[in-house]
């Protein structure tokens, strides 16, 4: 396939989509494959709450970590309850977010 070509299905694509219409309904041309959308695909609701989970892990983590290692937090389960705090407004912050704007 020449690059005139992929530039042509390319631009057929980008002009389906602006129009509302979905990748895969644009006819292919030439022996060109048809986009199929994958069956594997997630949904919006669970890529937010995946998302949310990363993000809550890391900052989670982050914070035990930090806690631990810099002890500038007084008491025996202090740097716990800080993790698990971090982890909760990560993950609400990042599904709420992912939801609302969604990727």
């Amino acid at each position: 396939m020449s690059n005139d070509d992929e530039l042509e299905r390319l631009l057929r694509e980008v002009d389906a989509s602006l129009s509302g219409a979905t990748p895969g309904a644009v006819a292919p041309q030439r022996g060109e494959v048809a986009a199929t959308a994958s069956p594997t695909r997630r949904s919006r609701p669970a890529a937010a709450l995946r998302t949310g989970a990363v993000a809550g892990g890391v900052c989670g983590v982050g914070v035990f970590v930090g806690a631990v290692l810099l002890s500038w937090l007084p008491g025996d389960q202090a740097a716990f309850q800080s993790g698990v705090g971090a982890f909760v407004g990560a993950f609400v912050t990042g599904a709420v977010l992912s939801l609302r704007g969604g990727r």
